[in-house]
């Protein structure tokens, strides 16, 4: 069984569509929910402190937790990358899933708005691939804790203007 922690966001969403059809061998809770909008330190840590107090409650059971791949120089990666050693210090039987950007609301939704700018390279992966990524790692008991789950690599500049060009319509 997968229990959906919190089932908030486009990928809680999009999991919550297809974890009906979904059979697993072992129980596994899914970690999936972080504060994205706000990435100052004080909600970061904050983030930080309810994934601890998560983990130590449920450290007998099977926890995914859904990282991410950003190298960004932000709090929130920062404490994205404490809370996945974390979770593989206190649970035995922890995964840690890191993935590319999700095609849709974060960066794409700011370059619509034109609250952000195009810089360098992107790796995007879509809404449905990403949750099917996460049920896939579910039945997974080798020795292995972390997988790096790999998007499409484009332009930023290119998403940038196919954004923007959609709009211009």
């Amino acid at each position: 069984m997968i229990h959906l922690i919190n089932g908030r966001g486009q990928l809680g969403e999009e999991l919550k569509k297809i974890l009906g059809d979904v059979k697993t061998r072992t129980e596994v809770c899914v970690y999936h929910t972080w504060n994205v909008q706000d990435k100052s330190e004080e909600a970061q840590h904050e983030e930080y402190k309810k994934f601890q107090i998560f983990v130590d409650a449920h450290s007998a059971t099977k926890i995914m937790f859904v990282s991410t791949k950003s190298q960004r120089e932000t709090w929130y990666t920062h404490y994205k990358q404490l809370a996945e050693a974390y979770v593989i210090l206190y649970c035995k039987n922890a995964i840690i899933m890191r993935l590319p950007t999700i095609a849709g609301k974060g960066v794409v939704e700011k370059f619509e708005s034109g609250d952000a700018e195009p810089y360098g390279e992107m790796e995007l992966i879509t809404i449905h691939r990403a949750a099917r990524e996460v049920i896939n790692l579910c039945d997974y008991t080798g020795p292995r804790k972390s997988f790096d789950i790999a998007g499409e690599t484009i332009s930023a500049e290119l998403v940038y203007n196919l954004v923007r060009r959609k709009q211009n319509v």
